[in-house]
């Protein structure tokens, strides 16, 4: 899960410079920068003023990515199905149930 911003977006759509952002928010352009590159994630103050200027909604403006996270699980996943398996990673109940499994048929 990662929070991911849409000021950029918002931005040129209002038709403001990175420059004109930052004065109105009371930041630096390189701190607008930063933040529409992931660089840097801004404090709930900071963002409240950047949706301000912006005239938008915060909710519009920053959201949670959680397919960052499921991507990740789904190539552990796949990784770990490629890997053989070999007699040292048995433990003592995995034979055990092995056996069983084996008297049953």
């Amino acid at each position: 899960m990662e929070l991911k911003n849409s000021i950029k977006k918002y931005r040129q759509v209002k038709g403001f410079t990175q420059e004109e952002l930052a004065l109105k928010s009371g930041v630096s352009r390189q701190t607008i920068i930063s933040i529409e590159r992931y660089r840097y994630k801004p404090s709930l103050e900071l963002g409240l003023k950047i949706s301000l200027a912006l005239e938008t909604d915060i909710n519009k403006l920053f959201f949670l990515d959680f397919k960052q996270e499921e991507t990740i699980k789904s190539k552990e996943r796949k990784e770990s199905e490629k890997k053989p398996i070999k007699f040292q990673d048995f433990k003592d109940k995995d034979w055990k149930k092995l056996w069983v499994n084996l008297k049953k048929k």
